[in-house]
């Protein structure tokens, strides 16, 4: 099993209301789908383009 290294910092807000971001960010990382989306999708001709990765 996996612990995950992510830190929620002192807030009054309700913790349900922001899981669902948390348990994305760590699937977007297991999945290394930033490193996926570039290589799928061309890189641009400019060089002060985003990358598609950024960009999604």
């Amino acid at each position: 099993m996996n612990i995950l290294n992510y830190k929620l910092s002192s807030t009054n807000e309700l913790l349900t209301a922001r899981i669902g971001l948390l348990a994305t960010a760590h699937t977007i990382n297991t999945l290394s789908l930033s490193n996926t989306i570039d290589q799928h999708f061309p890189d641009l001709g400019s060089n002060c383009a985003l990358k598609a990765s950024t960009f999604i």
